[in-house]
């Protein structure tokens, strides 16, 4: 059976080696090792794998039936091995912590499209720019740099003056003075992995350019792929087609340029994945020209020349290749080319090779090219829509030359009748292949997204043949018929469609399209689902294949009458976004968020990013109170993208920002004042301060402090208020602690947290939100001393990333968890306490 399946193989220690068996061993080898908490030594895996050969050799020799799992061992440690040694190489490549900050004169090539933003200045003025800049030398510092040449930069320069905006091409050369950071990003569950994202893309440094340290100097451009894809996104623009944003998506892989609402409505609909380079858009680009190429073959063999079925799948491969390359060759791209290419062959020798070895072949050698591609939402996307339709269609054979004889020797009517069949049957077969796609993703998008589209079924049934039969082609030919007017006139028309799409779009997803749900079951749900669907997808016949339906009955009961089971305890979330602060507390089903985090310049902002996607991966789906403590960025920047996706009960703000949120957000808003309470769930919440209803609601002194009592547990969250404030707080509240948890004032700023302060709250733990060695250098040392001589436990975001704390009512000591140690060996590291 294992030989059938493994479509073939060959000797192997006297045996037939199941070849499928051992790539998938190969496979899960290295996608194993990624998932270490901590990457072994050396002599740590040569000896684990010594012992553990040693052992399967011994069962060998008692039994020796047991001799074909010698070869599926060597594969899954060959696979290990290299994992292992291209993990530690990731790691190595990255700038040592000691420079971290630490400011460097570089020559550098721009290596990527450069993404364009306008500042808070006017759009003709300067600009912040955003791109990967290959290094081209260093500075030798003590040996620190010497594998500093070569490696990619990712560098932003703010506000750069329109001169030098415009000279920022691909392909340029710079002598840039530049502050790099060691790769670095925020870690709070359920939230984008930005740390390990730069560690796949290979990137050595993020940082930014200071051209008040020296003058940037131009020196000059070097031909290359680069350079043609920043000369044909120069050409669309002068061109400027309907939807140009999408277009440069499309055909660039250029996202830089997609409006907020459109990434809505894309991610809403289930329609995100087309506007990402990905197998989609490279196996359609694949398809197309080998369906051009199989046309010109026959038109040949009509005239009596014979081509080789090669011409179909070089034609094939060599247009995915230069589609990977003009969209910047990203790693999903990359994945996808060689999905395409094993595919292309297994076509072109069907009959020596099974569907499965390709599947299995492709998969090794994407994990090969990049042993943490298990870490990205797209692998797992690509390979199970695949994977299922693999599985559909397996056994499925069309017996084309029995229906050539008909068309040949058939009436007319008998002719249409067939071709009206098989348009029929092409049909069915795309509604059947989207159906079991769409089956097969619902756990991965409720594990990498929290939600589903309930009508992705229906839009991808007509927006995959619109992007792929018309759309593609249509950029792909305008591509390369250049600046001539033929060429614009195709784009111009795939700009057309794509602005009659995302009309479709926008009306389904008006409907309410989306519908968020948070993955709450453990392993024994997950094995559920996948059974679930693996029934529904077998082809027709194969027994057992409708008891698919009877457990997704089973799975959809929990999901349309959910178990209103309160959790116990009070739980509270600090969580990891950097220089800003958001807090979640909870008791129950009812929830209080402090804080909504910060808003970047770019437009990012920790509300969308990170809070929401947390509470609906939790299954939270509305919030009973949001607190804005005042209106410094870092702590309401979040708000307005938070609520369009989570609505709040309440939203309470300081003096006259609360009307201000409150028409922002689209809701009233009440005053936060001293002496109101309100209750979240079994929880009191009392607000200290401000006394004053008439302040604005903008200086760090007015910010909202809020006292919440659970039980006899105290948890005080004080914004960014000082120590003149902290002074009014001990006077009017002298025997209000001490707290059993205390988040930091003004993230441990020197002006605050005075030592009255500290002794007043005595706080049994005290969390700082901060940045990871940000320039404001908070929390301060003489802070951090003062509230350690206290006996308080102190955390600090930025070296534990979110925090949880939890109590269950009976043991005053909460139980904490550390976002930082999460089983991924880039974030887990030692925890400052």
């Amino acid at each position: 059976m294992l030989g059938r399946l493994a479509g073939g193989g060959r000797p192997c220690g006297g045996f037939k080696a199941p070849t499928i068996l051992m790539l998938w061993c190969y496979a899960c080898g290295i996608a194993g090792t990624g998932y270490l908490p901590q990457l072994p030594g050396w002599w740590v895996w040569l000896g684990a794998w010594l012992g553990v050969w040693g052992l399967a050799t011994l069962l060998c020799l008692v039994r020796p039936g047991l001799r074909q799992l010698l070869p599926l061992l060597l594969a899954a440690c060959l696979g290990s091995g290299w994992a292992l040694w291209s993990n530690q190489q990731a790691l190595h490549d990255r700038l040592p912590l000691e420079l971290h900050g630490s400011d460097f004169l570089l020559p550098v090539e721009i290596s990527s499209l450069p993404e364009r933003a306008a500042g808070r200045d006017p759009v003709d003025g300067p600009q912040d720019v955003r791109f990967v800049a290959r290094v081209l030398g260093a500075p030798d510092m003590a040996g620190i740099t010497r594998n500093m040449p070569g490696q990619e930069l990712r560098l932003t320069w703010y506000r750069a003056s329109p001169d030098f905006a415009a000279r920022l091409r691909a392909g340029t050369h710079w002598l840039l003075p530049v502050r790099l950071k060691r790769p670095r990003g925020s870690v709070n569950p359920h939230s984008f992995d930005y740390e390990g994202w730069l560690l796949r893309q290979g990137i050595y440094a993020t940082g930014y350019v200071r051209p008040r340290d020296a003058t940037p100097r131009f020196l000059g451009r070097a031909p290359g792929i680069q350079v043609m894809r920043e000369s044909l996104r120069d050409r669309l623009a002068r061109q400027d087609p309907p939807r140009l944003e999408l277009v440069q998506a499309l055909l660039l892989g250029d996202r830089s340029g997609l409006r907020h609402r459109d990434k809505q409505l894309l991610r809403v609909t289930g329609t995100a994945h087309l506007v990402a380079i990905s197998g989609l858009h490279v196996g359609m680009v694949a398809g197309f020209f080998a369906l051009a190429a199989g046309l010109l073959c026959r038109v040949a063999g009509g005239a009596g020349w014979q081509l080789s079925p090669l011409v179909m799948g070089g034609a094939a491969i060599l247009a995915s290749l230069a589609y990977t390359l003009l969209a910047g060759a990203p790693l999903s791209a990359q994945r996808a080319m060689v999905m395409t290419a094993v595919f292309m062959l297994v076509l072109a020798w069907g009959r020596r090779t099974s569907a499965g070895l390709a599947y299995a072949v492709a998969l090794a050698l994407v994990l090969t090219l990049q042993p943490l591609a298990a870490f990205s939402p797209g692998f797992w996307l690509s390979f199970v829509a695949v994977g299922a339709l693999l599985l559909a269609f397996c056994g499925r054979s069309g017996s084309r030359s029995r229906a050539g004889n008909d068309l040949a020797g058939g009436t007319v009517v008998e002719v249409t009748r067939l071709w009206a069949q098989k348009l029929w049957r092409g049909t069915l077969g795309l509604a059947r292949g989207q159906w079991v796609v769409t089956l097969f993703l619902l756990v991965p998008s409720l594990l990498l997204f929290s939600g589903v589209s309930i009508a992705g079924f229906a839009v991808n049934l007509v927006a995959v043949p619109w992007i792929g039969i018309v759309i593609l082609p249509l950029l792909m030919l305008g591509a390369l018929l250049g600046e001539s007017g033929a060429g614009a006139l195709l784009i111009g028309l795939a700009g057309q469609q794509l602005d009659l799409l995302m009309e479709f779009l926008g009306l389904v997803g008006s409907l309410g399209a989306w519908q968020p749900l948070g993955f709450a079951g453990g392993p024994a749900s997950l094995a559920l689902c996948a059974v679930c669907l693996l029934l529904l997808a077998l082809p027709n016949g194969i027994p057992g294949r409708h008891c698919g339906w009877l457990f997704a009955i089973l799975l959809a009961a929990p999901l349309l009458f959910p178990e209103q089971r309160e959790p116990r305890g009070l739980r509270l979330t600090v969580f990891d976004v950097g220089q800003g602060l958001a807090v979640l507390a909870g008791t129950g089903q009812a929830h209080l968020l402090y804080d909504t985090g910060p808003r970047s310049r770019s437009g990012w902002n920790a509300g969308a990013a990170i809070v929401s996607p947390y509470l609906l991966g939790e299954g939270i789906g509305s919030l009973d109170t949001v607190v804005v403590s005042h209106g410094d960025s870092d702590h309401s920047g979040g708000l307005a993208d938070l609520l369009a996706s989570v609505p709040a009960g309440q939203v309470r703000a300081p003096g006259t920002l609360a009307p201000r949120l409150g028409e922002a957000a689209g809701m009233p808003a009440a005053r936060c004042q001293a002496g109101d309470t309100f209750h979240v769930g079994a929880a009191r919440a009392e607000v200290l301060w401000p006394g004053d209803p008439s302040v604005s609601g903008e200086d760090n002194d007015h910010s909202c402090v809020v006292a919440l009592y659970w039980r006899d547990l105290r948890i005080l969250l004080a914004g960014d208020i000082s120590a003149r404030v902290e002074s009014r707080l001990v006077d009017t509240y002298p025997s209000l602690g001490p707290f059993d948890l205390l988040v930091a004032p003004h993230h441990g700023s020197g002006s605050s947290s005075s030592r009255r302060f500290v002794d007043w709250a005595s706080p049994r733990h005290v969390v700082f939100s901060a940045g990871f060695r940000h320039h404001f250098g908070h929390p301060h040392p003489k802070v951090v001393a003062r509230y350690r001589a206290s006996g308080a436990r102190v955390y600090n975001t930025a070296d534990s990333g979110a925090l949880f704390f939890s109590w269950d009512g009976i043991s005053r000591e909460p139980n904490i968890t550390f976002g930082r140690v999460n089983g991924k060996f880039w974030l887990n590291g030692p925890v400052k306490k």
